[in-house]
Order: C-alpha cells, then structure tokens, then sequence
C-alpha cells in the first residue's frame, strides 16, 4: 500500500522563506502556489514576477521531486474567489483516482495543508474557511523567526516626518467578507471531554463505569432508558451509548487518540485546543 502524499497549498506575494521553508519542512510532494501579477511590464510587476520566481526556484532545489501548480488568474486580495479557487483545488485533488503505489502523483487520501501566514489577509481568511469546511483539510500557520528589516532600519523604512505609518500609508474601500455557517462543537461533549481530560491528569480510571458516574454527577450525562427496559440492561445499554456517542464522536472528530503502546485514549492537541477554547 502507498503512502498518502502531502498537498500544500500557499500564497505568494512578497515572501519566500515563508513558502518555501514550511513546504520543505513537511516534505510536499505537491504545491498548488497561487499569485497574481496585473501590471506585468512594471516595475512592480517585475518585482513580484521575481519573487515568485525564486520562490519556485527554492522549492525546486530542495524538493526535486515536487509537482508545483501554479494558479495566476484571479486577484490573491479577493476574499470570494480565493475561498472558490482553495475549494476548487481541494475537489480537483479529491475526485482524482487512487493512484498505484509508487506514483508520483497525489491521490484523493492526500493530506492537505493550507498556509494561512503568507500571502494577503484576504487569502489567509479564505484558506482558514475553506479548511474548516473541509474535511481532511488542515490550515496552518508559520512565524518569523528572523526579519530582513533590522530595527535601525525600522524608523527610516515605516515613519514619515518623524511619525510611525507602517507597510501601507493609504488603504482601499474596506469590503466585508460574507458570512459562513460553522458550527460550534456540541457543548455537551466538550465539557464531557473536559471531564475526561480532568480524570486522565488526575491519574483516575478512565473505565467506562468511572466516567459515566464522573459525567452524572456533573450533570452532563444524556443518556436516558426506555421506559419498557428490562431491569438487567441499563449498565450495559449505558456503557454502549458511552462509546457510541461520547467515545466516538471523539475518536471521529480527532479529539483523543490511543498512543502507540498504549491501549487508553488520550487527548490530541485538538482535543486540547477545543476544550481551551470552548465553553470555558
């Protein structure tokens, strides 16, 4: 059986290392780069031209193998056709066929990643949407470890008479980004997480029986038996729905997972994430 390629996803503007080093980091072995350039024949045109350029360049030297797209016909600081282009790119790879073991090309099971730190704001934004909406699909984010601008340079580059203006002296209209439903994950289940996480640190059993009683008594048990269940069932039918609706979800959704070894579950960083995040 093959392993699953890497599919990154990126926006070029007026960044390199912040491209290239996250996709070499995680080993792409296909990079769907996305720029645009409306003037071509001007100095600011050729500017951008070169960056993106190099950034392929670099990619190139360090991944020999890499299949790079590139995708140049919309604005990168249009919020709605970068979220239809990310989602459009996303459905391509995931009606492709599955690919025999040694292919070169990603299949429909590729792991993709989109980076949501270079590029324009507008990108940024879609490709964190456009990750939530889809599953399989993970948004990341990179920070800069070194800038080219040194701080003595700071005062003569982004102040003007004396007073700090920054990278933009003069903005555009603002336009607002449409709304999207995204779900907050069920309250019950989070909090039920949190209890379990709470056990797990504390050093306490993480049986079936345990938790359940744990989840009673904080009131976030929502399991209730039919009226017409017999006497002998309901440990039984409760340890099942456990699993069914808390254990799995869970599972599922990538929230906890059983470590190589060990046969308990415990927290993913998504796991803590959400129970950090929500409902606190």
């Amino acid at each position: 059986m093959s392993m699953k390629k890497c599919v990154v996803i990126a926006c070029v503007s007026f960044e390199t290392a912040m491209i290239v080093e996250p996709a070499v980091g995680y080993g792409a072995d296909e990079i769907h780069l996305f720029h645009y350039i409306r003037d071509p024949d001007t100095d600011t045109g050729r500017i951008y031209t070169e960056f993106y350029r190099e950034v392929c360049n670099q990619i190139s030297e360090k991944l020999p193998r890499v299949r790079i797209v590139e995708h140049d016909k919309d604005p990168i600081y249009d919020f709605q056709l970068m979220f239809r282009d990310i989602l459009e790119v996303i459905s391509e790879i995931r009606a492709r066929p599955a690919q025999p073991d040694g292919s070169d090309t990603a299949g429909p099971d590729a792991d993709i990643l989109i980076n949501s730190s270079a590029g324009t704001s507008e990108f940024s934004a879609a490709a964190i949407v456009a990750s939530m909406m889809s599953p399989g699909v993970n948004s990341f984010t990179v920070g800069t470890r070194e800038f080219t601008i040194k701080t003595e340079d700071i005062r003569s580059l982004y102040y003007r008479a004396g007073r700090p203006v920054g990278l933009t002296e003069h903005t555009n209209t603002p336009r607002i980004i449409p709304n999207f439903d995204i779900e907050m994950p069920p309250e019950n289940l989070v909090l039920a997480l949190r209890e379990f996480h709470a056990r797990e640190q504390e050093g306490k059993t993480l049986t079936a029986r345990c938790v359940i009683q744990q989840l009673k008594d904080r009131r976030l048990w929502t399991y209730k038996p039919s009226p017409n269940e017999k006497k002998t069932e309901p440990k039984q039918k409760e340890t099942m729905y456990y699993q069914r609706h808390y254990l799995e979800y869970w599972v599922s959704h990538g929230w906890i997972e059983k470590p190589n070894g060990s046969s308990k579950y415990k927290l993913t960083e998504n796991g803590l994430v959400v129970i950090r995040t929500f409902y606190v």
